[in-house]
C-alpha cells in the first residue's frame, strides 16, 4: 500500500511540473505582447515567477519520494556459509552493494551480525553445494532462532539455488579442465559429491555433470557419491578413459577430500592413471 502511495504522490509531481512549466511558457507567450499594459505586464512576471517556483518544488519533492520509495524497498543481501571456511564464497554472477551485504555461517550464526529488519527484503545465498536438509528447513530455523536472540522482528527472506546449482560454476570448471585436457588429451572427469539420506538424491551434481559434458563435447563424464550409490570407486572402475580428473563436488577442502576420495593407488589398481583436481567451488 505504502509503495502505491509513493508512486501516486510522485505521478502527482510530474504533472504539476508539467503544469509549471507549461504556465510558465504561456505567460512568456502573453508578456511578449506589444500593446500589453504595465500593470498586467507586472502580474505576469509574478506568475512566471510562480510557476517557476512550483517547479522547483515538485522536482525536490520528487527526488525526495524516489529516494524514499527506493530505501523502502531496497534489498539486503545474506551470504550464509556451511563453516567458517566458506565466509570468502561470493554467489556469482551477482552485483551487490557491499554496504548492504551480510555474511554468516551455519555452523556459527550465534554472533553473526545479520541484516537488519527494517521491511526490507533479505535475500539469501546459501554457499551450500547441495539442496537438502542443512540448505532447506536447518538454516530457517538457525535465521530465525538468530533474529530471536537479537529481539528483532524475522525479515522477509527470499531464498536463492544453492551454489551447485549455478551454471557460472559449470563454466569455470570446464574452463580448468580444458587446460588439464590439452596435456592428457582423451582424459575423462570423475565428479565426486557427497552423499545424502534424504529419499532423493540432491539434483545438482547430476546437473553440474549434464552442464560439463554440454560444455566439454566428447569428454567422459561420470557421476559418484561417497556414503552413497553408485560408490566413486565403482564408478572410476568402469570408465572407459584411461587417466581420470577427479573433481570433488564440494565447498572446500576438509576431511572429505582428504579420506572419502578415490586416491592414485585406486586408480592404479584398476589399471588408470588419477589426477585430482581442487574442489570445484575454488574455481570460482
Amino acid at each position: 500500500m505504502q509503495r502505491r502511495i509513493l508512486t501516486c504522490l510522485l505521478l502527482l509531481c510530474i504533472a504539476a511540473f508539467t503544469a509549471a512549466i507549461w504556465g510558465s511558457v504561456d505567460c512568456g507567450m502573453r508578456l511578449s505582447r506589444a500593446d500589453l499594459a504595465a500593470e498586467d505586464a507586472l502580474h505576469l512576471r509574478r506568475l512566471i515567477y510562480f510557476h517557476f517556483a512550483v517547479a522547483q518544488l515538485a522536482v525536490v519533492a520528487g527526488i525526495l519520494l524516489i529516494y524514499l520509495r527506493h530505501r523502502r524497498w531496497r534489498r539486503h543481501y545474506l551470504i550464509v556459509s556451511y563453516n567458517d571456511k566458506g565466509l570468502h564464497l561470493n554467489p556469482p554472477g551477482i552485483r551487490m552493494p557491499r554496504a548492504r551485504v551480510s555474511r554468516c555461517s551455519l555452523a556459527n550464526m550465534a554472533g553473526a551480525k545479520l541484516p537488519p529488519a527494517d521491511g526490507s527484503p533479505v535475500l539469501v545465498y546459501p554457499m551450500f553445494m547441495l539442496s537438502g536438509h542443512s540448505s532447506g528447513e536447518k538454516l530457517e530455523q538457525a535465521l530465525h532462532e538468530a533474529y530471536t536472540r537479537q529481539g528483532a522482528t524475522e525479515p522477509n527472506f527470499f531464498y536463492q539455488p544453492v551454489l551447485g546449482a549455478s551454471p557460472w560454476l559449470a563454466r569455470a570448471v570446464a574452463q580448468m579442465i580444458r587446460e588439464h585436457l590439452a596435456a592428457h588429451p582423451g582424459a575423462g572427469v570423475l565428479v565426486v559429491a557427497h552423499g545424502s539420506h534424504l529419499p532423493e538424491p540432491p539434483p545438482e551434481p547430476a546437473l553440474f555433470c549434464r552442464r560439463l559434458r554440454g560444455l566439454l563435447p566428447g569428454t567422459e563424464v561420470a557421476l559418484g557419491y561417497f556414503n552413497q550409490s553408485p560408490e566413486a570407486g565403482d564408478v572410476l572402475r568402469t570408465m572407459v578413459s584411461q587417466h581420470i580428473l577427479l573433481l570433488p563436488f564440494l565447498l572446500t577442502e576438509g576431511i572429505h577430500t582428504s579420506r572419502d576420495l578415490p586416491t592414485a593407488e585406486d586408480a592404479a589398481a584398476c589399471g588408470k592413471t588419477l589426477t585430482r583436481l581442487p574442489v570445484a567451488a575454488n574455481m570460482l
